[in-house]
């Protein structure tokens, strides 16, 4: 079994990572070995993919498309750090950044405490929302009417396998799955794995829910009980590794990579971490149809632009917004960046230039997208439930007092 590192490809994860630790400024034009002696409107944009070559090369084309100068400043890689450093940013009303880039986490939270701008008549037309995923841009981005981000590229929960550990192994049906669970692969060598620490099991668990025909908002509904004991019985049965309750993404990339898990579920985003490890091939990494289960639902996400409302550019700033919503701008970034568009129109109409196209464009036809459950209190809720439920894999609670808790959060979404 071949090796992999990660090494610096870490740096270019999605969702929970993108850059390193603490604010850096990454100027193009510096990088480029070009003095900046430009005049032109001027805004600064946060962003996870700050130091990613491929987004340099777009930001790069949107100065030239827009005569902008944009200044680009990293976050910390850390989903609760970057969250927070945002947050702070916001909250004061400083305005030394104009756009960050958030996930879906931060504009559930943000959104209902006054820090950004409303973008319906700026860039957020009703016929530019029509290309997005309607129930998505509804429970998601707005509130009370308003739209609060621009998404510019869309993580859809896939299936992956490591052909490596598989072979040519098909897993079509739940029953292909729970054969994949029961079969001995070797030591240490597992046929599912996952990132069930307290902050990141939320998508575990709202993928199984979905996958079962359950309802996340509901605990004591039958099919989502039974998406928590099949959760439990892998763990219980050691067709899953405990030590996975303190993995995040980052692990978890990780061990796949080695060869540790023959699938995983995870977003598709993870798609330019393989394809620049050199792994994305029908031989190693693959991303294949969505085993089929009681429904055919998979988690969706994206990440954001949203514009701070204490911003003193708006202007330039909107007019990077409404590239970065717009066609041209929307396949930039995509195959810049080798990630999906989150404009669902595009997705459907074009063949991009990025790995695993046609297996993405086949989950967006083919499958039902849903967003993941949010409250306003998002960071909060998630890990409570987090915590509850490596509290019930480790029996340390019922799945009664799961469910239980569980509904009084769910209660106050």
């Amino acid at each position: 079994m071949k090796k992999y590192v990660l090494g610096v490809l870490i740096g270019f994860m999605l969702m929970v990572s993108g850059c390193k630790d603490g604010q850096k400024e990454v100027n193009i034009q510096d990088m480029q070995g070009g003095e900046v002696t430009s005049r032109k409107e001027k805004i600064t944009i946060m962003h996870t993919d700050a130091e990613v070559p491929g987004f340099q090369e777009f930001i790069k084309q949107a100065e030239k498309e827009l005569d902008l100068e944009i200044r680009v400043i990293s976050c910390p890689a850390n989903a609760d750090t970057r969250q927070a450093k945002i947050s702070t940013i916001l909250a004061a009303g400083e305005a030394s950044v104009d756009i960050f880039s958030v996930n879906d986490e931060m504009v559930s939270e943000f959104k209902y405490k006054g820090y950004l701008e409303p973008l319906n008549d700026k860039v957020m037309t009703k016929e530019l929302l029509s290309k997005y995923p309607e129930s998505y841009m509804q429970n998601i981005t707005m509130k009370d009417g308003e739209v609060y981000s621009v998404p510019y590229f869309m993580d859809i929960m896939v299936f992956w396998v490591n052909r490596e550990v598989t072979g040519d192994r098909e897993i079509q049906t739940k029953e292909d799955f729970l054969s994949l669970l029961k079969t001995e692969w070797g030591h240490d060598i597992y046929g599912y794995g996952s990132a069930w620490d307290s902050t990141y099991v939320y998508n575990e668990l709202s993928e199984f829910i979905n996958l079962f025909g359950g309802d996340y908002y509901n605990w004591d509904n039958k099919n989502t009980r039974e998406a928590l004991t099949f959760l439990h019985d892998m763990a219980a049965n050691g067709q899953i590794p405990i030590s996975q309750m303190t993995d995040q993404y980052e692990q978890l990339e990780q061990k796949f990579l080695d060869g540790k898990y023959a699938s995983i579920f995870m977003y598709s985003g993870a798609m330019d971490v393989f394809e620049r490890a050199g792994v994305y091939d029908k031989n190693e990494i693959q991303a294949v149809t969505l085993p089929q289960f009681e429904k055919n639902i998979t988690n969706i996400a994206t990440w954001q632009y949203v514009l701070n409302k204490a911003s003193e550019h708006k202007e330039g700033a909107v007019k990077f917004l409404k590239y970065a919503a717009s066609r041209e701008g929307n396949i930039s970034y995509a195959e810049c960046m080798n990630r999906l568009p989150a404009r669902l129109d595009i997705v459907r109409e074009e063949e991009l230039d990025i790995p695993g196209f046609d297996i993405l464009q086949d989950y967006v036809e083919h499958v039902e997208l849903k967003e993941r459950p949010f409250s306003q209190n998002t960071m909060e809720d998630i890990s409570t439930i987090g915590t509850l439920f490596q509290k019930y894999i480790m029996d340390e609670i019922s799945q009664d007092e799961f469910c239980r808790k569980a509904q009084a959060i769910a209660d106050g979404f």
